[in-house]
């Protein structure tokens, strides 16, 4: 939409190609990544030669892979972030959309998760049209009480900070959002 759409009372949604690239690349990269993590786990095996290695090689290589894999993502937000606090503007925007979930059975294991999903608009600097932005946290069943403090936190009509930059936004937060909201 272009700023003359964004001055007649509509709010812009903040994204940019990269967001595109970002969640095609990281589902591409999740297979590679735990593919990797399967043929050390195979590596291990063959080098040992052991009968136990053998038979829990594919359970643990998947644990680790995917506890490896968490840490992958939260790098590359830190990362993100801190590249948008170095480059971009910090501003503040008001929560227009707030809600938590609790999405039943679909965690690891089938346990629950709780979903924080929130939308905040903004004037943005460079056009001065209303932009908004929208990110969603997922916790387990064990952090309600944290899933429930954010919701609360980031309440519809409370201020939250947020870092721009062009057609990116994030919500300047210590939780690291969805995989897909990362970039």
């Amino acid at each position: 939409m272009s700023g003359a759409g964004a001055e007649m009372g509509r709010s812009r949604k903040m994204i940019g190609p990269m967001s595109l690239v970002w969640t095609l690349g990281v589902a591409v990269a999740a297979v590679a990544f735990m593919g990797g993590a399967l043929n050390l786990g195979a590596a291990i095996v063959r080098w040992t030669g052991s009968q136990l290695a053998m038979a829990l090689f594919l359970p643990v290589s998947v644990v680790l892979g995917a506890g490896a894999w968490m840490l992958v993502l939260a790098a590359a937000w830190r990362l993100r972030r801190n590249y948008l606090r170095h480059n971009g503007i910090a501003m503040s925007a008001v929560v227009v959309e707030s809600d938590l979930r609790c999405k039943q059975g679909l965690g690891v294991l089938n346990f629950d998760l709780w979903q924080v999903k929130v939308e905040a608009e903004f004037p943005h600097p460079d056009s001065g049209g209303d932009a908004r932005v929208q990110k969603q946290f997922f916790y387990p069943q064990c952090r309600e009480v944290k899933a429930r403090a954010l919701a609360e936190r980031l309440s519809v009509g409370s201020s939250v900070p947020i870092v721009v930059r062009k057609n990116y936004a994030l919500f300047d937060i210590p939780k690291r959002p969805v995989w897909a909201d990362i970039w």
